[in-house]
């Protein structure tokens, strides 16, 4: 009936309306596509003469004169081909539910579950009772019927068909205590080419020779971590190690494996994947496989022309249940270093490598070559909570243990001496053994006082830049394409704690990201200034001090028509240092605030930035506005001032009025804006 109406429009689109009547009269003998007839002959037993049988009639010449019967004679005639035709149509009926039915249960699953099970229900939103959303878990009472279950929902028990009911994972708990924190997204240096490694050589060819010494030491001091090597020959190799301290599990909330078509893999990358599939199965890492389950691999170019193999397990991610493994934010990594002189950065081999997979697992991470089907036996790139299990690892292994920071596979030993340092360095390597870890020795380096970890560079207190990636950013060519101006921001954005008020910098080419500009932008003496500004500043090499929770911190704050500005410093010498800048553009509504208003937002917005520093200690906030010395004596009428004085309440700071002039940095933060 729709693609009938559908053509009547298109042919008729002034007059479809007028034609509607005809257009029913045709569709009586069009037949039902399950029972093989038309309702009309299913209901009085003859043929419909409509259009399309008079057109026949017309061509053919050929017109059936109707046969007189009697009355008697017609009514058992009509009975008989009335119960002919429904029986013909009760059995096409029966094959067409028949055909359907096979098909939908080519991938139905028949869903079975126990007492005490743990279980959603699909029932509707809180907001839409049209929509339905997976709710839960809750606990199955009792079985019912085949397929009836009674759930205990919010302290009453309730019955439920198996469709509205899916199993719930639950994820194994841990017998540790940890704090949570927000992931923060993936660092510049998170990983790097040899990480992203699926398939690749195996043989050792990295030793205790290839370990980097700090150039400041002495030689009694190099002489001792030479010794300290050598107690540890077997952990520094780049082959991976085998740990006995977690294994990687997949939960899936769906019991149908998932199969990919494979990629197609180009004929002269095939040579060098054959051989590293031979290398991994001669070491362990993967087996051969008749899994249900199969990802494909995708071939990439490396910077030295050699090919990268990696497996795209996208559709087992979407089924996978999420692990929320907390990580420290690199904010409280930099907090702990404070005081530290010397460093150790250490990096383990193909850390994800050195993770079993879970047994009853291993058929869920099965990969499709040329050669024939394999799955890891080692945890393998690439799958959602790979990252995960790796941090539940360390944090597992680095339990209780002092001067240790790590973030994903990369290890830092920070102490203030060396006596300490190598102390913790072998408390560390004990560990690793017992753990089954080795560490690569070309990307360890010992007994330094200057280290790069997490896209920065450490030094005495200080935290810089990583002179990579500024050189990145100095060499990148202007941006052509909204994609490009992205790009370019993510990686300068990295920085921006660096950079005083780098949002409304960058504001003219952020402004050119936006839905409706077009994809290639149009470069003005704004963008240029901006990309330009960006670059020296990055080139000043700026330097930051590293909070230190035992001293006192003073907040600055100012604010001008068009923006407020922050800044965070700590004394060192008896002189302010900065910890951090922050800056933020007024809104449409806020420059219309008073003088009095700005000011006093800037003291809110500041305070909430670096809430984390100054939440529960005491501090020292600076501002160039004399009024505000007055905050915790003076009365306001105004309602929205009494708000912020009533949230700055719960901080215990004491207020300084202090010169223009001394206040350059937040008041540069607030007016570069303009």
């Amino acid at each position: 009936m729709k693609s009938t109406l559908k053509k009547l429009c298109s042919e008729q689109p002034w007059q479809w309306h007028r034609y509607i009547n005809a257009l029913l009269f045709a569709y009586r003998e069009v037949p039902q596509e399950s029972t093989g007839f038309s309702p009309f002959e299913l209901m009085y037993g003859r043929t419909v003469r409509g259009p399309m049988q008079i057109l026949k009639e017309l061509w053919t010449k050929d017109v059936d004169t109707p046969e007189v019967k009697n009355s008697y004679q017609y009514v058992f005639e009509l009975r008989e081909k009335l119960e002919e035709t429904l029986e013909i149509a009760r059995e096409n009926l029966r094959k067409s539910q028949d055909s359907g039915k096979h098909y939908y249960d080519r991938k139905a699953v028949n869903r079975k579950f126990t007492p005490g099970n743990k279980v959603l229900i699909l029932l509707p939103t809180d907001h839409n009772k049209l929509l339905m959303q997976w709710k839960g878990p809750y606990e199955v009472e009792a079985v019912v019927g085949i397929n009836d279950y009674k759930v205990n929902v919010s302290k009453k028990s309730k019955i439920y068909h198996a469709n509205l009911l899916k199993l719930y994972v639950e994820r194994p708990p841990e017998a540790v205590q940890v704090a949570a924190s927000v992931e923060e997204p993936a660092e510049l240096d998170e990983f790097d080419g040899e990480e992203l490694l699926e398939l690749g050589d195996l043989h050792k060819k990295e030793g205790v020779d290839d370990v980097k010494l700090g150039p400041d030491l002495t030689e009694d001091q190099q002489k001792e971590l030479h010794d300290f090597m050598g107690d540890f020959t077997h952990r520094f190799s780049d082959v991976p190690g085998s740990t006995s301290l977690v294994e990687h599990e997949v939960h899936l909330t769906s019991d149908v494996p998932v199969r990919s078509k494979p990629y197609p893999i180009p004929f002269q990358a095939r040579e060098s994947l054959k051989k590293d599939i031979d290398s991994m199965l001669k070491m362990g890492v993967i087996r051969e496989s008749s899994s249900p389950y199969s990802s494909p691999v995708v071939v990439v170019k490396k910077k030295d022309g050699t090919n990268r193999v990696c497996i795209d397990f996208r559709k087992v991610n979407k089924i996978t249940v999420f692990d929320p493994e907390p990580m420290p934010t690199a904010a409280d990594l930099f907090r702990r270093l404070t005081g530290s002189k010397i460093f150790s950065k250490i990096d383990l081999s193909k850390g994800y490598w050195q993770i079993p997979v879970r047994e009853e697992d291993i058929p869920k991470t099965a990969f499709a070559t040329p050669d024939g089907t394999y799955e890891c036996l080692r945890m393998p790139f690439g799958m959602v909570n790979s990252g995960a299990t790796l941090k539940r690892g360390m944090r597992k292994m680095l339990k209780g243990m002092k001067n240790v920071v790590y973030y994903w596979d990369d290890l830092l030993v920070h102490t203030e001496t060396f006596a300490e340092h190598l102390e913790t360095l072998r408390e560390l390597f004990s560990r690793l053994t017992k753990a089954n870890l080795t560490v690569r020795p070309s990307k360890c380096i010992l007994g330094t006082d200057n280290v790069d970890f997490i896209g920065h560079s450490l030094k005495e207190g200080q935290k810089g830049l990583l002179l990579e990636n500024v050189t990145k950013i100095l060499n990148a060519p202007r941006p052509e394409t909204k994609k490009q101006v992205r790009s370019f921001l993510g990686l300068a954005g990295y920085y921006r704690e660096f950079i005083p008020n780098f949002a409304a910098i960058t504001a003219p080419l952020s402004d050119m990201t936006r839905k409706g500009c077009p994809n290639r932008i149009l470069w003005g003496p704004a963008q240029e200034n901006a990309y330009q500004t960006v670059r020296d500043l990055m080139s000043r090499d700026p330097v930051l001090r590293l909070p230190d929770t035992a001293k006192e911190f003073i907040l600055r704050t100012d604010a001008s028509d068009e923006g407020i500005g922050a800044m965070l410093m700590q004394e060192h010498g008896g002189k302010p240092f900065p910890v951090s800048y922050a800056s933020k553009k007024l809104s449409g509504a806020e420059k219309n605030y008073s003088t009095m208003e700005k000011e006093c937002l800037a003291i809110v917005w500041g305070i909430k930035k670096f809430e984390l520093y100054l939440q529960g200690v005491k501090f020292v906030l600076q501002t160039d506005h004399k009024p505000l010395t007055y905050l915790n004596s003076a009365k306001f009428v105004n309602n929205r001032i009494m708000r912020w004085v009533m949230y700055l309440q719960n901080f215990d700071m004491r207020v300084e009025s202090i010169k223009g002039s001394d206040n350059v940095g937040a008041d540069f933060l607030s007016r570069v804006c303009d």
